[in-house]
């Protein structure tokens, strides 16, 4: 990553590393979670033996519990020290694939994107346990980023091959995982159409890709453990979900990333939307594009408001939106208990989602850059949605957005990108005409 030889983001990563140290060693406490269940789990079998167990009773992720468990069972530093080199990891290869060029980085975004990527990890990774948690969707992360390392702008053609080393071994661990696995089909079939459109022959190692998570795709369908899980989960978790057709279960996935989006304010969210609305609003002149473009931030920020003046206001309206989603099993609504006002509520919402969509086309146009963006938020989307599939929706927490707010962080970068190029562009040549 020659990038990564420029002075500012070599102590932009410096100091980003520095802080996670600081985090692991004097803030992180171990031993919750699931963590103990994998600590303890070779204790009555082997490792082979405890991988079929979990292969024929619980789950597909055989290639991740197997890391996960080999980690586990060593001393605690050694995750911690592999957690904090990921962790560095992850930031480099954000700002790698978020400035396309050396010359675009720009040490204010850089240190907001490695700010919210601090933040997301203290925050979001210990909801099952900090080894659990982080092996399973923070080392995921860095590794489906290694995937398209490979493929990002600038390469040389060594680089390539040492991306090619590592990103292939990323594949088969990360794209084990049910959401990354979904994200990885979507892009490499996009590619794949691009490449057919353009005439050109296939890259192998889109191919690859593509393969790798058809052949996932296979295990995770037919893995006996998954089929055990879901019927216990039932019984367990989510006892109406077992009556769902196909299409409740769909509008199940849709009702989760509606809460994760409008529940509590997502900050990733907030910030994309925000930044496309000023991007937008640099190069329309249109009341309606404006209108259009500042509908999901004026949701967000609608609803910020809301949730502040909810506790000192007596208006039964602003309790109702903001505690829509404060109920144990909200999709029974779907059944037909969902009330008209609930009901409207949400299709705002959901009207907000796909004014994002328009709002992206109004930035870039009918050109390749949308299409880019367009794919990678329907993708990373979908990793969200497809959670609906799973009657353990409720129960996974956060951890299962990871995938969808990291989307939003890049899009949000490459939004911002885009507005420097027209909107700074703009107060440097007043500035030059005022001198």
């Amino acid at each position: 990553m020659e990038r990564l030889k420029d002075k500012r983001t070599g102590c932009l990563l410096l100091i980003y590393g520095i802080i996670v140290i600081v985090f692991h060693v004097f803030f992180l406490q171990l031993g919750d979670g699931d963590d103990p269940y994998y600590m303890a789990c070779l204790n009555d079998t082997t490792f082979w033996g405890i991988l079929w167990e979990r292969w024929n009773d619980w789950s597909s992720r055989i290639v991740i519990e197997a890391l996960l468990i080999l980690v586990v069972q060593q001393p605690a530093v050694l995750w911690m020290v592999l957690d904090i080199l990921i962790s560095v990891l992850i930031g480099a290869l954000a700002v790698r694939f978020v400035f396309e060029k050396k010359e675009e980085i720009e040490t204010p975004l850089a240190v907001l994107l490695l700010f919210l990527l601090l933040s997301y990890d203290f925050r979001e990774m210990s909801s099952a346990g900090w080894m659990t948690t982080t092996i399973n969707y923070w080392w995921s992360l860095a590794a489906l980023l290694l995937v398209f390392l490979p493929m990002a702008p600038g390469i040389t053609k060594r680089g390539r091959k040492r991306a090619y080393a590592a990103a292939i071994p990323a594949a088969i661990f990360s794209v084990n995982h049910e959401q990354i696995c979904l994200i990885v089909l979507c892009l490499s079939l996009y590619m794949l159409l691009c490449e057919w459109i353009r005439k050109r022959s296939c890259n192998w190692y889109v191919c690859f890709l593509l393969g790798v998570s058809l052949l996932y795709l296979y295990i995770i369908l037919t893995c006996p453990g998954n089929g055990i899980r879901k019927d216990t989960s039932i019984d367990v978790w989510f006892p109406g979900y077992a009556d769902f057709n196909l299409i409740q279960r769909g509008l199940l996935g849709w009702y989760s990333l509606l809460l994760t989006l409008y529940k509590d304010i997502n900050w990733t969210y907030f910030l994309f939307t925000g930044v496309l609305f000023l991007a937008v609003a640099a190069k329309r002149r249109r009341i309606w594009e404006y209108l259009i473009a500042g509908l999901p931030f004026a949701s967000n920020a609608g609803l910020l408001v809301l949730k502040g003046i909810e506790p000192y206001c007596g208006i039964d309206l602003v309790h109702y939106i903001v505690n829509i989603f404060e109920f144990d099993q909200p999709v029974v609504w779907y059944q037909g208990y969902l009330p008209n006002k609930a009901r409207l509520l949400l299709f705002i919402y959901t009207i907000c989602c796909f004014c994002v969509v328009y709002a992206l086309f109004l930035l870039w146009g009918a050109t390749e850059k949308f299409l880019d963006m367009l794919v990678l938020l329907v993708s990373v989307t979908l990793s969200k949605v497809s959670v609906g599939m799973s009657p353990t929706v409720w129960v996974s927490t956060e951890r299962t957005s990871i995938f969808l707010n990291f989307g939003f962080l890049f899009l949000a970068m490459f939004c911002a990108l885009e507005w420097r190029k027209t909107a700074y562009s703009y107060f440097w040549q007043g500035f030059h005409k005022i001198k």
